[in-house]
């Protein structure tokens, strides 16, 4: 990985960037959530006819327990140790680069301790709740503990190496563990179909956490200090940024809790599941690049207002432009793609996406957006604005599921990151001076218009008519996007010298 080092070890790994830069690794991470995309094909399709809708709704059950336990334990090391390892590299020197790794793998083993235990110790009690005052599924809560110590381990490790800037390892890891999912998964759900969910989940978390140790260790040998009062204390600063994103991060995942509560049972549950997971598959693309490459950059610049914005506004300009055409394809095409992915009994939760597409337009501008109080380290106001989105999608959950079922549960998504979009951009704009620019938002608007097109057109036509004029509305949202992106990055002229060589234009030789 000599690409991504300059000036030492780990030093120079930040620096102003161009369009060109975003849009490089937003390719990256798009081809790996791509490869993603097409192993999870495969493995929902099988899971669909193994476990059916109720199997599916059990195993997002399950998987809520553990993201809650997680969340109310890991104490936000994850962000934390990111944003902090990025100004360390930047500024730092490679003793302290390394110290801070210490410290980062030394707390992620004491929280990996704690959540197990607090699982064991609370899975009567999360049994009764979570499945109708029944105390049946204790045993399977409690092999969940497994799952819980080995998460915090793969979180850190992970933002150990999105910190370092090794962004094409975290690549080449994303792609590993989607690969050993399919692989772990799908032959316990074939041998024991419904009895082997929590199996797999702990079998598949356990797998993902070997995959980035066998990275990271290569880059920064493994290295703890359980018992050292001075790596104890340096960590608490980690803690006391972590603990308003824990508190956030618990009331995301109770927030969940509280939707499958309003869902009439475990089929519906695995419906929305399957609707929401659809939703966030198609636009994550683009989105799974924020975290791995623009949040590093973000927190390296958080003390330069001019730099900070300029990164903002590069983030959501790609984001919007890309996202757009990418929900048009998906809403349009959701007949056809459904029972290809799942099976028909799914094909219920299209009203759900179509609906939900604008939750997903509005979170490619709002997210960016969001993290700066991330880079800031002002994790107080991240959780009220959290908090307040949760607050928002409670109520909005509570009234249009009841009232609409599934189609209400995609307007009520789509509602709520709307109404946190003002909030967070009024709030953040007063407090930080952040903002996006006028173009942007003139071509976001543009790009809303296309979309509405696109939802009208699932809504009121049917056949050809809705392929062929959707057909219209995608080139257009694609074309717009295109001539945007090549004018800021140059897209345009690399393509065409790359044609004009029969090659690429890197004098690589291929």
């Amino acid at each position: 990985m000599q690409d991504e080092k300059k000036d030492g070890k780990f030093r120079g790994a930040h620096r102003d960037v161009s369009y060109k830069h975003v849009l490089k690794y937003t390719g990256v991470f798009g081809g790996v959530q791509g490869l993603k995309m097409l192993i999870t094909l495969v493995r929902n399709k099988l899971t669909a006819k193994f476990l059916r809708d109720v199997g599916m709704g059990l195993n997002a059950v399950y998987a809520n327990i553990a993201e809650i336990i997680n969340a109310a334990t890991n104490f936000g090391i994850s962000f934390s140790a990111v944003r902090h390892l990025s100004e360390k590299v930047e500024e730092g020197t490679e003793e302290e680069v390394e110290r801070y790794i210490l410290v980062v793998r030394t707390w992620c083993v004491w929280t990996a301790l704690l959540a197990s235990i607090l699982c064991l110790l609370l899975s009567p009690l999360l049994s009764y709740l979570f499945f109708k005052e029944s105390l049946h599924e204790t045993p399977y809560i409690m092999l969940l503990s497994v799952m819980l110590f080995v998460m915090p381990i793969e979180a850190g490790e992970c933002a150990i190496l999105k910190g370092l800037r090794r962004l094409k390892t975290v690549a080449i890891i994303e792609s590993l563990s989607v690969v050993g999912t399919l692989l772990t998964t799908i032959p316990l759900y074939i041998v024991w179909g419904i009895d082997s969910v929590v199996y797999s989940l702990v079998l598949t978390q356990t797998v993902i956490t070997l995959i980035h140790l066998y990275f990271s260790i290569r880059v920064v040998p493994y290295r703890v200090k359980l018992f050292s009062r001075s790596v104890m204390h340096e960590g608490m600063g980690l803690i006391r940024l972590g603990i308003p994103y824990v508190l956030a991060a618990v009331a995301g995942a109770l927030t969940t809790a509280f939707i499958f509560g309003y869902l009439e049972d475990h089929g519906q549950i695995g419906l929305y599941k399957a609707g929401y997971a659809l939703l966030v598959t198609s636009a994550g693309i683009v989105l799974t690049a924020i975290e791995a490459d623009y949040f590093p950059r973000l927190s390296a610049v958080n003390h330069d207002n001019e730099r900070m914005n300029r990164a903002i506004n590069q983030q959501v300009d790609v984001c919007v432009m890309l996202v757009t055409p990418i929900l048009l394809a998906f809403i349009l095409t959701l007949p056809i793609v459904i029972p290809l992915l799942l099976t028909e009994e799914f094909l219920s939760v299209i009203p759900m996406c179509v609906c939900g597409s604008f939750y997903m337009f509005m979170r490619s501008i709002t997210v960016p957006l969001e993290y700066t109080a991330l880079a800031k380290g002002d994790s107080r106001m991240y959780l009220l604005m959290e908090m307040f989105y949760d607050a928002v999608c409670i109520l909005l959950m509570r009234y249009f599921v009841e009232a609409y079922g599934l189609l209400g549960a995609g307007i009520a998504l789509s509602l709520s990151v709307a109404v946190n979009f003002a909030v967070v951009y009024v709030v953040y704009r007063l407090r930080y001076g952040c903002y996006v620019c006028l173009s942007t938002l003139r071509l976001a608007f543009l790009q809303l218009i296309f979309l509405s097109a696109g939802v009208a057109l699932c809504f009121l036509t049917s056949g050809w008519v809705r392929y062929a004029a959707g057909s219209l509305v995608f080139l257009f949202s694609a074309l717009i996007s295109f001539r945007r992106l090549s004018h800021e990055s140059g897209l345009k002229e690399r393509l065409r010298n790359r044609f004009r060589k029969g090659g690429c234009d890197s004098g690589c030789g291929c």
